[in-house]
């Protein structure tokens, strides 16, 4: 008995490593991708999440929470999480973990810190090119990626593919850069 079986020639190897290649390069980016897409959605969540609990914290205490992460620094207030202040009304905690998402890397770079009144703080929340905002309560990040940033704008305001004028995504709108650097202000609540 003869056997027909013959295996593969070395050109039909490197004819299928190919074509692999080739898919493996297309899928690549798009994977990336996706991986940053579900990250700043994730964050986006964390902000509605932080913006939801400095909500019921002015409603339970009449005045907007100062809250930064504990990194060993006592002067930190944790306003969301505890007080020892003994502030009048304070019911929470109003949020159970300390945000360390993908994009804010690790704990130390983001807070909330209410009234802010300078300039660099106001917002044009409609994109119209004057301020809306007197007071304002922000959530403060460092965003390393311009990209991510963009993203976090188009999720809040749908404004990321706008790059100039009074609605540009880094400057009208809840999201806004800070000075020009990788720091960034979400608007979170005003008086």
């Amino acid at each position: 008995m003869k056997s027909n079986s013959r295996g593969f020639t070395l050109m039909e190897m490197i004819g299928v490593v190919a074509v692999i290649a080739i898919l493996a390069a297309m899928a690549t980016p798009m994977i990336f991708d996706a991986i940053r897409n579900a990250r700043v959605s994730a964050f986006a969540q964390d902000v509605r999440t932080v913006k939801s609990a400095v909500a019921r914290f002015y409603a339970d205490t009449g005045r907007f929470p100062m809250h930064r992460p504990n990194n060993g620094n006592t002067n930190n207030h944790q306003l969301l999480r505890n007080t020892t202040g003994g502030i009048p009304g304070w019911d929470g905690p109003y949020i159970e973990n300390e945000l360390e998402g993908p994009i804010p890397q690790g704990s130390g770079n983001f807070g909330v810190w209410p009234n802010r009144s300078e300039a660099v703080n106001q917002f044009d929340l409609d994109g119209d090119g004057t301020v809306d905002t007197s007071s304002t309560t922000i959530f403060y990040v460092q965003i390393t990626s311009e990209a991510d940033a963009r993203k976090l704008s188009d999720i809040f305001d749908g404004d990321g593919a706008v790059d100039t004028g009074a609605g540009a995504w880094f400057s009208g709108g809840i999201v806004k850069r800070q000075n020009g650097n990788n720091n960034y202000v979400i608007y979170l609540a005003g008086e």
